[in-house]
This record gives structure tokens, C-alpha cells and sequence, in this order.
């Protein structure tokens, strides 16, 4: 009688042992770390050979910023943008509770531009126009499952508008408007994984048709219109209202 009273008695402290330390594992587990990273630009340049940053999913991340002139530093996909100057050291700080790869691109505005250019009046400035970086649209950071439409003006006649995702760089897209040729209506492309993301990578439609991307792809997305930035500015795309973007560095969040 006294065996089994013993028996029953070690059972349970060797339960409440293994309750105990299994309670216990999740909290260690959860601790997040936290990473910080010193950037440093010259002339709108990255200074070092290291232009991809990598990180772990839910790290708190700071990026300390250093300039020689005055420049704003967009994280695309977490939104975040800041004025760097070159009197002080510009924090960037956030948790990467998203994956995939964001790029971080500089916007500098140039002085001696001449007026402002949105309209889209002036049909011999359009190539030109529809090349800039983000000039006729820029979604929203879209996900597998999203939708995005954009409706061609109808006074855009035999051009050619190119767009990229922002996310990524590694493809481009045309929409080709054609008063003859091109397709009415509304016209689907599919956005999915790869080096080759649109599917078709080029529609042709008339004046006033409209475009809806789907996204099917596992990574972000952000769909901006005109051609992707250079990596480090090598050929910059300038808008028509004297600013212009490059990548600088891109990060890279791993589950």
C-alpha cells in the first residue's frame, strides 16, 4: 500500500515537472532579437560593397542613416520614409513582421525644374511621361489574393507605358495603347513568382480600356507604373518634376 502510495506520489512531480518546463519553452522562445545596420551615402551612393541586408522574421530592426547632402529614404512594402540630413544621423526603426525582399530607394529632388507636369495634355511629352518612375500610378503593398486596376485615360493614344513591381526589379511589363489594335474593355494580367511575373508580360488596348492585375504570387507586391530605378543610380529615372529614385540597398526577411 505504502509502494503504490509512493508510486502515485512520484507521478505526479515528474507531471508537473514536464508541465512546468513545457509552459516555460514558448515565452523563451518568443524573445526577439534586434539587429541594427549603419548606412552611409555619398553623392546618392551607397558607400561599401554590401547592398543586400538579411534579417530573421519578427527582428527589430534599426537602419541609422548618414548622408553627405540632403536625401529621403523610402522602405517600400513596411511604408516607411524618412528626410536624411547631413547634420545628423537619421533612425529608421521597425519589427520585419513581413518576408520577402524590400528594397530602400533615395528620392532627391533637383533644383531648376520648370512648372508641373501631371497633365497629360501635352501628347509629344508622353513616352517620356509614361517612363518616369510612379507617373500615371503605384498600388498600395498588395498580397496573394489582391487585385489591382488601373483605367487608361482616353486621350492616350499610340504609346507604349511600362510598369514594374517595385518589390522586386527583376521584370517589366507594357501596356501598349492603340487607337486600331488595341483590345476594349477590361483586360487581365496575372501577377505569380519568378523572373517572369506578368502574365502576358505585354497587352495592347485602346484609349479608355482598363488593366487589373491579380496577384498570385507569395511574395508582396507593389505595381509601378514606368521603368525600374538603376541599383545605385548608375541611370536614374528622372520624372518630369526634376526628382529622381534609386535603390539603394534591399532587405531580405526570412521566416
Amino acid at each position: 500500500m505504502k509502494n503504490n502510495k509512493f508510486i502515485i506520489y512520484i507521478a505526479v512531480v515528474v507531471c508537473f515537472f514536464v508541465l512546468s518546463t513545457g509552459c516555460g519553452t514558448p515565452e523563451s522562445d518568443q524573445s526577439s532579437t534586434s539587429t541594427t545596420f549603419d548606412i552611409v551615402i555619398n553623392d546618392g551612393n551607397l558607400v561599401g560593397d554590401v547592398d543586400t541586408l538579411r534579417i530573421k522574421k519578427n527582428e527589430d530592426v534599426t537602419l541609422n542613416f548618414a548622408s553627405d547632402s540632403e536625401i529621403t529614404v523610402h522602405l517600400h512594402g513596411y511604408d516607411i520614409e524618412r528626410t536624411v540630413s547631413p547634420a545628423n544621423v537619421t533612425v529608421m526603426a521597425f519589427k520585419a513582421n513581413a518576408t520577402g525582399r524590400f528594397v530602400v530607394t533615395t528620392h532627391e529632388v533637383k533644383s531648376g525644374h520648370h512648372g508641373n507636369h501631371n497633365s497629360h495634355a501635352g501628347h509629344h511629352d508622353l513616352p517620356t511621361g509614361a517612363e518616369a518612375h510612379a507617373a500615371l500610378f503605384e498600388s498600395e503593398t498588395l498580397s496573394e489574393g489582391d487585385t489591382y486596376l488601373f483605367v487608361v485615360p482616353a486621350d492616350f493614344t499610340e504609346i507604349s507605358i511600362p510598369y514594374h513591381d517595385h518589390m522586386n526589379h527583376d521584370s517589366v511589363g507594357y501596356i501598349e495603347v492603340s487607337t486600331h489594335h488595341g483590345v476594349d474593355g477590361k483586360v487581365s494580367v496575372a501577377v505569380k513568382d519568378g523572373e517572369h511575373q506578368f502574365h502576358p508580360e505585354k497587352v495592347m488596348v485602346q484609349p479608355g480600356a482598363s488593366i487589373e492585375w491579380a496577384i498570385e504570387s507569395a511574395e508582396k507586391v507593389r505595381l509601378t507604373s514606368g521603368l525600374p530605378p538603376s541599383s545605385h543610380g548608375d541611370h536614374a529615372n528622372h520624372s518630369d518634376d526634376g526628382s529622381s529614385e534609386r535603390t539603394l540597398i534591399t532587405l531580405e526577411v526570412y521566416p
